[in-house]
């Protein structure tokens, strides 16, 4: 008769962000971030002024050429990647937090912006892009 076990089986996981991607699907967030598993996700910070949207994403270490800001339909899709450097020639990390790789992060645009007046500056790590919004025929003058 062979013998039953009770043994655990260990997968290694980023809890937070499974944790996340199981939220996201079932709760609809503002604006409709999605995000990618795989690779790394800047953080981001939206806001709102009387005349536009403003976001920013920190992407420290991250080259311009590397970045790419895209309008498809009513989406703004961010994209990019980051390599980090690995000129170890002894030793073992010990603790390794930095991530790196492509990360894509959408963004579902309201109906109330200008999508072909949209912006985007990368300036010291940080990519700011400014979103308009419409002018309504009562408020334009």
């Amino acid at each position: 008769m062979a013998k039953k076990t009770n043994e655990l089986v260990s997968f290694r996981m980023n809890l937070p962000r499974e944790v996340e991607g199981l939220f996201d699907e079932m709760i609809q967030r503002p604006w409709d971030f999605c995000r990618e598993i795989r690779g790394w996700n800047p953080s981001i910070d939206l806001y709102e002024t009387p005349d536009a949207f403003l976001l920013d994403a920190d992407l420290p270490g991250v080259k311009r050429e590397d970045v790419r800001v895209e309008v498809h339909e009513n989406e703004l899709i961010l994209e990019g990647s980051r390599s980090l450097e690995t000129r170890r020639t002894t030793g073992q990390f010990r603790t390794m937090e930095r991530s790196s790789g492509h990360f894509s992060r959408t963004l579902k645009l309201p109906e109330s912006v200008d999508k072909d007046a949209i912006e985007a500056e990368f300036h010291n790590g940080v990519l700011r892009v400014l979103i308009p919004k419409k002018h309504s025929p009562d408020t334009a003058g």
